[in-house]
């Protein structure tokens, strides 16, 4: 396990283990990790565009999409790195659908999960649960190699009902999207389990259940050299103002929003007194391949705004091998979004 790494040295240190990965020069990697104070992780599509902290509450940005949930204190972080979809997997898992991949990367925290004595299960889209009440959050991205980062974030002292009010704290205009939480729709192992529970048992519980279903593990420290790619590639997101991501009113004229699976979905565009579409961002609670996203929003410039051309961009992009987004249902719900925009 990883203690009190910093968030952006946590974004540094995936970047280069996705690369060093898919290159061989690492095996792949299962990270435990818990990041210090009392903060909020954000989507890699949420828009956000506040001060890194506000209100005693820290704002990071992952590499993956999907729900906003809680970090920092009460939370226990999970980056597993692995060079390719099914790797470490059984043979019949070798070609993967994109709705699949969390189902079967989950299974060794299920399994870690349940020797603490929880009857937990992963019941589809992003959520692991216990009696309905959501306990860890998942989500994953791929890299334009192909590797894997599978992330998961552990409810252990604190939950999804606390991250609705610091995320009030931090974002006051409500820019992030999230539901309300309550007691009745979410838990934490410590009220599970009722029993204090250290992150140490709960990381060396779910260790044991990955080398259950995916074999042999070997622990080790992160080396020098691995510490210090981490440190640079934190400063060089840092620069770029990672964290900042804003549907400024000069950039975009037209939006539209949806409701999806996993919250709420919107779609801003820029659009030209021809009807030509200049600029496309999509945004919200959706978890999908960066590179995917890319071009899609790529291929949408200078097309016109209507069915017909955004349905075959759609088509074109997400038909693509490895290209996917999660979390808006039918392909023709994101057509519907787009040229829906106003």
């Amino acid at each position: 396990m990883r203690p009190a790494v910093s968030p952006w040295d946590l974004l540094g240190l995936e970047l280069h283990l996705l690369e060093a990965v898919a290159a061989g020069r690492s095996e792949p990697v299962l990270v435990l990790y818990a990041t210090t104070g009392c903060g909020v992780s954000i989507g890699r599509y949420h828009l956000y565009g506040g001060a890194p902290d506000h209100d005693g509450i820290v704002a990071l940005r992952r590499l993956t999409g999907g729900r906003a949930v809680g970090a920092g204190d009460g939370w226990l972080g999970l980056a597993l790195v692995v060079p390719k979809w099914g790797a470490l997997l059984p043979e019949r898992d070798a070609n993967l659908k994109p709705e699949q991949v969390m189902n079967r990367y989950a299974r060794g925290l299920l399994a870690g999960l349940r020797a603490l004595g929880l009857e937990c299960f992963y019941a589809g889209r992003d959520a692991i649960t216990v009696d309905r009440r959501e306990l860890a959050m998942c989500t994953f991205e791929t890299a334009d190699s192909g590797a894997l980062l599978f992330e998961a974030s552990i409810a252990v002292s604190r939950g999804m009902e606390d991250l609705s009010r610091e995320l009030d704290r931090l974002d006051p205009r409500g820019t992030v999207s999230s539901v309300v939480h309550s007691q009745e729709t979410s838990s934490t192992l410590k009220r599970e389990l009722r029993r204090e529970i250290g992150l140490a048992e709960v990381a060396d519980a779910i260790v044991r259940g990955y080398r259950e279903t995916l074999g042999e593990l070997r622990e080790r420290e992160l080396a020098p050299e691995e510490i210090r790619h981490a440190v640079e590639g934190g400063k060089a997101l840092q620069s770029i103002h990672w964290l900042r991501r804003v549907a400024d009113a000069t950039e975009y004229n037209r939006s539209g929003r949806m409701t999806g699976q996993l919250g709420q979905i919107g779609a801003w565009l820029r659009v030209s007194a021809d009807n030509r579409i200049e600029r496309l961002m999509l945004s919200g609670d959706l978890i999908a391949n960066s590179s995917g996203i890319a071009f899609f929003e790529a291929a949408l410039e200078g097309q016109t705004h209507d069915l017909v051309a955004v349905s075959n961009s759609v088509t074109s992009v997400f038909s693509a091998d490895r290209n996917f987004i999660l979390g808006l249902g039918e392909l023709s719900n994101l057509v519907r979004l787009v040229v829906g925009a106003r």
